[in-house]
């Protein structure tokens, strides 16, 4: 079983200092995001008239509290919303079957006979917490799983930290899924930014080798230079792995459709088997505070234009219907 339980909380004394530790939530969400800003980057950043990309990032976590946003980082929600983007403009796409919802793992366990070798354990309300569970290799472990199941139901660093408030909108809740691929780690994935609904830029993840490798392009292929020198040695070789222009131009339509409502969308994919399958919806995107050249900065900051917060949202009502009730999985129908 191969399992991420999120970033690891720092003990006394360094929790005293630290983002994790027991007070930094205490302080005002623009002091928290302006602190974390300085910590990534040693200076200070303009979160009032922001202009690059990462002091846009800031701004939206401050300040956008539409909800249009509310629905994205419910994991749930988003493969609905995927289900009818793909629908609506006819570009298939693959999306894991939800075999159990729920708030304790026990009652998970009661349909172990029913689940298949291969499957996902997942918050449906957080990121970077995930169990890879292949019963044909070892035993299913139930007693992790219930610690894991009733840490991760709780309200994590997201909300509570970082202020990414659509975390907060999300259904706490557990998800069993179906598992993509049939290698031990995560399959490759294919990610798409996008501004307005037009793609600025994407990257692709080659997960085949121990060591993932990264490359990142404009929407028209161009390879962009990023800034990390690690991605930029692996820049070549992922190149060389990246899926076929059919796949990619499907990718993009999609990103770009399910997009269309955003200011700014990061919309995640995998791709296996020459099939393309949804991942999820990013909106913080490592909260702004990746690392990245000047340039770049400075470059997608200026196709990122925010909202006007007070303008009226005809689809309202369609974002709260996504949040509505608590979803079966196939083994609960």
């Amino acid at each position: 079983m191969i399992v991420r339980t999120g970033p690891r909380k720092p003990r006394f004394p360094l929790a005293l200092i630290h983002p994790l530790g027991p007070l930094f939530r205490y302080l005002p969400l623009s002091l928290r995001r302006h602190l974390l800003f300085m910590r990534a980057f040693g200076k200070w950043g303009n979160f009032r008239h922001p202009r690059t990309f990462r002091e846009k990032a800031q701004w939206r976590t401050i300040n956008d509290r539409r909800e249009r946003l509310s629905f994205a980082q419910d994991k749930l929600a988003a493969k609905e919303y995927l289900r009818r983007v793909s629908a609506e403009i006819n570009q298939p796409i693959r999306i894991p079957e939800t075999l159990w919802v729920g708030r304790d793992i026990r009652e998970l366990e009661a349909h172990a006979h029913r689940l298949p070798a291969r499957w996902v354990l997942k918050p449906n309300h957080s990121a970077g917490r995930f169990a890879l569970i292949d019963s044909a290799v070892e035993p299913v472990d139930w007693t992790r799983l219930r610690k894991l199941g009733d840490a991760w139901i709780q309200r994590d660093e997201e909300e509570l930290v970082m202020g990414h408030w659509a975390y907060g909108q999300a259904r706490h809740l557990l998800i069993a899924e179906e598992r993509v691929g049939a290698g031990a780690a995560a399959p490759n994935d294919f990610k798409v930014s996008s501004f307005d609904g037009a793609p600025g830029y994407y990257f692709w993840a080659d997960r085949s080798q121990a060591e993932a490798k990264y490359a990142f392009f404009t929407p028209d292929g161009t390879p962009i230079s990023w800034g990390d020198p690690g991605v930029l040695r692996s820049n070549a070789a992922a190149t060389a792995v990246l899926p076929a222009e059919a796949l990619r131009q499907r990718m993009l339509a999609i990103a770009s459709a399910a997009a269309a409502p955003f200011d700014w969308l990061r919309v995640d994919f995998y791709v296996e088997g020459g099939e393309v399958w949804f991942g999820e919806l990013t909106l913080y995107g490592a909260g702004g505070l990746y690392v990245i050249d000047d340039a770049n900065n400075a470059r997608f900051g200026a196709l990122w234009n925010l909202p006007d917060l007070t303008a009226p949202d005809p689809r309202e009502a369609e974002w709260r219907e996504l949040l509505e009730g608590t979803p079966k999985g196939t083994l609960q129908t």
